[in-house]
């Protein structure tokens, strides 16, 4: 797990030396903060996949392709919002893994199929239980009910399908 000392303020508020304080007009404005909780979140999140060996976008493939099934380069990029080449990167580093494999679509033969492999499915499992274990942490400050309204607002503003 991550530690408070393993991240420094400095990650944390992107080098911006500033207090939060409430209903002051010299507050960070909205996107700066949500920048600054993406990129506190990341940091966690990419500390506590290291010991496995998997960084955070491989966890989000891992991720989509365990929730969708199997599905095409282009629909995982999608998905995942990542151009084509750098998914391009991540399917052929996760299928020398061994995480995923790529089989032609009959119905369309440029298409191929991303599917996890058992050992990716085991991975994702394992990861899937770090990726709880840093929320968790990330989180730890907040009430049940502060959860539910963080999320709810997130999903509200990223306008979220989780269909």
């Amino acid at each position: 797990m991550v530690s408070d000392e393993s991240i420094s303020n400095e990650t944390i508020s992107g080098g911006l030396d500033w207090e939060p304080v409430t209903n002051n007009p010299h507050d960070p404005p909205v996107g700066m903060l949500l920048r600054l909780a993406h990129v506190h979140a990341r940091e966690v999140f990419t500390e506590a996949l290291r010991p496995m060996g998997l960084k955070s976008f491989q966890y989000g493939a891992l991720a989509v392709l365990d929730r969708r099934g199997p599905c095409s380069q282009r629909r995982l990029a999608d998905e995942l919002s990542m151009d084509k080449s750098t998914m391009v990167r991540l399917v052929d580093d996760m299928e020398r893994m061994g995480l995923i494999t790529r089989t032609p679509v009959p119905s369309d033969r440029r298409t191929q199929a991303i599917t996890l492999t058992d050992r990716g499915r085991e991975v994702f499992a394992e990861a899937d239980a770090v990726a709880d274990a840093a929320h968790e942490y990330l989180l730890e400050d907040f009430t049940d009910d502060e959860r539910r309204t963080l999320r709810d607002l997130l999903i509200r503003f990223t306008r979220y399908d989780q269909a």
